[in-house]
């Protein structure tokens, strides 16, 4: 499993909605899993661009039953690293 990489760019280009938070900004993604692992996931939006999330700060209970094919809805930062999403939650797409 190979690390993925997204430009910042493409990753703000794909968001769906913007809330504010406090001093930090919540995006909301929708797509669908691609693979999830431990406390990873990778995420294949609508727009077609594929994005790493970081689960460690989302309640387990939010991913434990995904599994590839699953459509989610992610709420989370992206990283300062710039290389993933830091989700704070996630849910079913409806």
């Amino acid at each position: 499993m190979g690390a993925i990489r997204t430009p910042v760019a493409a990753i703000l280009l794909a968001l769906a909605v913007v809330t504010v938070a406090g001093a930090q900004s919540a995006w909301e993604f929708v797509g669908t899993v691609l693979w999830i692992s431990g406390e990873r996931m990778a995420l294949a939006l609508d727009s077609g661009s594929s994005i790493a999330i970081d689960l460690t700060s989302t309640d387990r209970g939010d991913y434990q039953t995904l599994s590839s094919g699953d459509r989610v809805v992610v709420i989370g930062s992206v990283a300062p690293e710039r290389d993933r999403v830091i989700a704070t939650s996630i849910r079913a797409a409806n």
